[in-house]
């Protein structure tokens, strides 16, 4: 389905056609007062359309803008990795040694050997 806009664009270029043909009908006919009228009112339909394309141009820059601004940020992005990583951790000793060595307290600590 095409949008509102192209209905609108062509009601705009029939109205611009019918006041041009009654302008230049005024004119053949000794009107000038008239076909002036005509002309007038077909410039405001050409600053109609041209209206028309501005505010369709910055519905769509404001739906982008919108867009832009509902995505995750990097910065969020990077604190959700630190939540993950940060819940991920056993104990203090395992973050301090990079998973090399667990706390003596920690559930994942491997028991040492005794033959050593």
């Amino acid at each position: 389905m095409r949008s509102p806009h192209h209905f609108l664009h062509f009601g705009y270029g029939a109205l611009f056609g019918w006041l041009a043909w009654c302008a230049v009908q005024s004119a053949r006919n000794g009107a000038p007062w008239a076909c002036a009228a005509f002309v007038a009112g077909s410039g405001l339909v050409v600053v109609a359309v041209i209206r028309e394309g501005d505010l369709e141009d910055a519905l769509r820059r404001e739906a982008v803008r919108r867009e832009r601004a509902d995505r995750p940020r990097p910065a969020d992005a990077g604190a959700a990795v630190a939540a993950v990583a940060l819940a991920g951790w056993c104990c203090d000793a395992w973050a301090a040694t990079a998973g090399a060595e667990h706390g003596p307290a920690c559930r994942h600590r491997l028991p040492e050997d005794d033959a050593a």
